[in-house]
C-alpha cells in the first residue's frame, strides 16, 4: 500500500516516535485477526489516538472488526463500479487541497441532485470512507471537519434510510475511525432535520452529537467564519476562497481513481488474515 509520506518524516517533525510504531507493530503480531500493515498506516492510528499506545490498539481492533462485519461499506471499493459513481455524482464530494492552520483537513460532501431515485446510501458511505484513503496519502492531517450540505434533501430521502447500515457507518465512526474527527456541519439544513437526527442520533454516542453542528438556510457566513471555519478552507460556493464544489468534486474524483491499487491492496490484504 503506497502513501506519498514516509514514517520517519512524522517521526522528524516529533509528532509520534519510533517507539510507539515499534510497540503497536508487537500489538500487531501477537493479535491473528489484524494483518500486517505498513508503518504509515500505523502512524495514522498512532496520530488518531494522540499516541496513546492502549487507545490506538483498541482502535486498530475496532477498525478491522468493523470492516469485517460491514462489507456492504467497506468491500468492493471498485471506482469502476455504477453504483459508486452514481454515488459520486449524487453527492459530490471534495478533499480540500488546504489544511488549517491547525493541521486539520476538510472535507466537503454536497447533496447535488434532489432525485430521491439516485440516493442509494451504501455507497455514497462507502465513497465517503474512501475519499478518506485519499487525504491520507499525502502528509497525515491531525483532525478532519466535515462540511455537509442538505439543501436538495427531501422528505422522500427518508425513505431511503438504512438503520442497520447507518449503525454500522457510525461505529465505524466511533471507534475505528483512523482520523480524530474535529466538527461534523451540516449546512442549509432541511425543516425536516429533526427527524433525521432523530434517527442518526439514535446510533451515535454523546461525543459524536457534541460535534454535529446544524445550520439553517440564513446562517451569517461571516460568523461561521469566524466560529467555526475559514473562508480560506472552503469552496466559493460558501462564499470561501476555494474553487467551487463541483470543480474540487472534480480534482477529487481523479484522486479516488488513482487510489484504486490502494483500495484493492488494503481488501486483500485485509481477507488474508480471514482465510
Amino acid at each position: 500500500m503506497d502513501f506519498d509520506f514516509e514514517a520517519q518524516d512524522v517521526i522528524n517533525e516529533g509528532r509520534t516516535s519510533q517507539k510507539a510504531i515499534e510497540e503497536i507493530k508487537t500489538f500487531i503480531s501477537n493479535n491473528e485477526d489484524i494483518p500486517t500493515i505498513p508503518d504509515q498506516m500505523i502512524v495514522l492510528f498512532l496520530l488518531s489516538c494522540r499516541n496513546d499506545i492502549e487507545f490506538t490498539e483498541k482502535t486498530i481492533k475496532a477498525y478491522y472488526k468493523c470492516k469485517k462485519n460491514a462489507p456492504e461499506i467497506f468491500d468492493d471499493r471498485d471506482m469502476s463500479k455504477e453504483d459508486l459513481q452514481l454515488a459520486l455524482k449524487t453527492v459530490k464530494m471534495a478533499s480540500v487541497p488546504r489544511r488549517t492552520e491547525d493541521n486539520h483537513t476538510v472535507h466537503v460532501l454536497k447533496l447535488d441532485d434532489s432525485n430521491y431515485g439516485n440516493f442509494e446510501l451504501v455507497p455514497i458511505m462507502k465513497a465517503s470512507y474512501m475519499l478518506l484513503d485519499v487525504t491520507q496519502q499525502v502528509n497525515p492531517p491531525d483532525g478532519l471537519i466535515v462540511v455537509i450540505d442538505m439543501k436538495p434533501l427531501r422528505l422522500m430521502h427518508l425513505m431511503k434510510l438504512k438503520i442497520g447500515a447507518i449503525r454500522k457507518y457510525i461505529t465505524f465512526l466511533q471507534e475505528g475511525f483512523p482520523i480524530k474527527l474535529k466538527e461534523i456541519h451540516l449546512l442549509n439544513a432541511v425543516y425536516f432535520v429533526d427527524k433525521v437526527m432523530n434517527i442518526v442520533k439514535s446510533c451515535m454516542n454523546s461525543e459524536l452529537v457534541d460535534m454535529l453542528k446544524i445550520h439553517q438556510s440564513d446562517i451569517d457566513m461571516n460568523e461561521f467564519y469566524e466560529k467555526h471555519l475559514s473562508s480560506k478552507y472552503l469552496p466559493s460556493d460558501y462564499g470561501g476562497e476555494l474553487p467551487s464544489v463541483d470543480k474540487l468534486a472534480e480534482i477529487t474524483l481523479e484522486k479516488l481513481k488513482n487510489r484504486q491499487a490502494f483500495f484493492d491492496e488494503e481488501e486483500r490484504i485485509r481477507k488474508e488474515i480471514c482465510k
